[in-house]
C-alpha cells in the first residue's frame, strides 16, 4: 500500500515506462541456499550526492579484512571504506532461501565509501574490494558522479511499490532497454513486503529481490502461452544515487518470539500504547531504571524503522534525520515525507481486527489490540494516536482540551 509521498519541483525530463501486462506464473520453490562467503552480496550503489561527493554502499555476507572503492580514469584512486552490521534482518520459514524451522538472524555487513574531489557533470569509472582471508572480491567497474549542476538535462526514474512483484524485474529491464543509464531513481517506500526479512533485500530465490532487480541481478521468470521469459532487471543504481522514502512496508511492528516475520510486520503498536504499557509494569520490566532497557522496550513492543535506516544513507533533516528530508538535485527539488500510516482492513467482522474495530477475541485484552489504522511517528503524542485505544468521544474531548489550553 503506498503512504508516503515524494513532491517533486521542475523535473527536466520524467520518463514513464510501462510494459504490457502478462499472464504469468512465478517460479514458487525454495531451493536451499548456502552462505555467500566469496561473492558479495550485492552490487555497490550511489548515494548522497553532493557537489563534490557520492558515497558507494554494498554489503557482504562476511566482515572481511578490509573493504575500499578504487576509482578515477584509471582506477588509481582509493578510499576505504566503513563497516556496519546490520542489527535486525533474519530469515524464517516463510523466506525463500533454505528452510527456517523458526526465525533465525542473518550476518550480513555493510559497507560505505565516501568518494570526494569530484566534479560535477563529469563521470569516472569505479569499482568495490572487499577482502576476505587475503583474498580480493571485485564487482565489475561502473560509474559514479557527484551532484549534477543547474541546467543539467536529467533522466529521472520515478518507480515505487517493488514488493518482489512479479513484473518489477521485467519493468527495470525495459528502463534500461528503452532509456538507457539514468541520472537519479526516485523510490516513494513499499521498497519491499517484510523489511527485517534479508532475503527480500537480496536474494529472493524467486529471483526478484530488492537489490538484484535494480542492479541486473533478477532471474524472474514468467510465463506466457508456454513461453517462459526470464527477466534479469536493470543495471541501475550502480551509476545512479537512489532516494528512498519510508512506506508502511519499511516499518516493522513489535517483536514477538513466536511469532513468524510476516506477523510480526503486521503487529505495529502506537509508541504511546506501548509506553503505558510500558509505564504499568516498568517494576517488572525494568527494576533499574535503565533508560537504554525502557527505550529497546517499548521499541520491541511498538514499530521501528531501524533496517530501513542501517540501508540506506539519505539526506537528512534536522527533526527527521533521514525518515524525512528534503534536497535539490540538478533542477529539482525533491521532498520527501514520513506521512506513513499502519493498514487495517476496513472489515467489520467478528474476528477482523481491523480499521475500525478490534476483534471479539482481543476486545477485552488490550494488549493484544492492534488499534486500528493509525499514523507512525517516533514520539509520544498528548493525544494517543491508537483510534480504538480510548473512545472516539474521549480522544475529540481531549483534543478540545488541549487545543483550548494552548489557546
Amino acid at each position: 500500500m503506498k503512504i508516503a509521498k515524494l513532491a517533486l519541483v521542475t523535473l527536466t525530463i520524467f520518463p514513464a515506462i510501462s510494459v504490457n501486462y502478462l499472464s504469468m506464473s512465478a517460479a514458487s520453490q525454495k531451493p536451499s541456499v548456502t552462505a555467500k562467503n566469496n561473492v558479495l552480496l550485492s552490487e555497490p550503489f550511489l548515494q548522497l550526492p553532493t557537489k563534490n561527493s557520492v558515497n558507494v554502499v554494498w554489503f557482504t555476507e562476511f566482515p572481511g579484512e578490509q573493504h575500499y572503492v578504487k576509482y578515477g580514469d584509471e582506477l588509481e584512486k582509493q578510499v576505504t571504506a566503513t563497516t556496519t552490521k546490520l542489527s535486525r534482518v533474519k530469515e524464517d520459514r516463510d523466506s525463500y532461501l533454505e528452510v527456517f524451522s523458526d526465525k533465525s538472524s542473518r550476518d550480513i555487513w555493510r559497507h560505505e565509501a565516501v568518494v570526494e574531489g569530484l566534479f560535477s557533470d563529469r563521470r569516472l569509472p569505479y569499482q568495490v574490494v572487499s577482502i576476505r582471508q587475503q583474498r580480493s572480491i571485485t564487482s565489475r567497474v561502473f560509474s559514479l558522479a557527484s551532484q549534477p549542476t543547474p541546467g543539467t538535462a536529467l533522466k529521472i526514474l520515478l518507480t515505487s511499490d517493488h514488493q518482489l512483484m512479479p513484473m518489477t524485474t521485467a519493468n527495470l529491464e525495459q528502463v534500461v532497454k528503452t532509456i538507457g543509464r539514468v541520472d537519479a531513481v526516485f523510490l516513494p517506500g513499499d521498497l519491499v513486503n517484510v523489511p527485517d526479512r534479508a532475503s527480500e533485500w537480496f536474494d529472493d530465490r524467486r529471483g526478484g529481490a530488492f537489490f538484484s532487480s535494480l542492479q541486473g541481478r533478477g532471474n524472474y521468470k514468467l510465463e506466457r502461452s508456454g513461453v517462459t521469459t526470464t527477466y534479469r532487471g536493470g543495471e541501475i543504481i550502480q551509476h545512479a544515487p537512489l532516494f528512498t522514502a519510508v512506506g508502511n512496508h519499511e516499518v516493522m511492528g513489535r517483536v514477538a518470539t513466536n511469532s513468524t516475520l510476516k506477523q510480526e510486520f503486521n503487529q505495529p503498536h502506537p509508541r504511546q500504547v506501548a509506553t503505558e504499557f510500558y509505564q504499568q509494569n516498568v517494576n517488572k520490566i525494568n527494576p533499574t531504571q535503565d533508560p537504554q532497557i525502557k527505550a529497546r522496550w517499548i521499541k520491541n513492543h511498538s514499530f521501528n524503522t531501524d533496517t530501513y535506516k542501517e540501508i540506506f544513507t539519505l539526506p537528512q533533516s534536522n527533526t527527521g534525520k533521514e525518515l524525512y528530508y528534503a534536497t535539490t538535485f540538478g533542477d529539482v527539488r525533491l521532498i520527501s515525507l514520513y506521512v506513513t500510516n499502519i493498514w487495517r482492513s476496513p472489515g467489520l467482522d467478528p474476528n477482523t481486527q481491523g480499521r475500525y474495530k478490534e476483534s471479539s477475541e482481543n476486545l477485552n485484552n488490550p494488549q493484544s489490540w492492534a488499534c486500528g489504522d493509525y499514523d507512525i511517528n517516533d514520539y509520544v503524542p498528548k493525544i494517543s494516536k491508537c483510534r480504538i485505544y480510548k473512545p472516539v468521544w474521549k480522544v475529540i474531548l481531549e483534543w478540545f482540551k488541549t487545543m483550548s489550553s494552548a489557546s
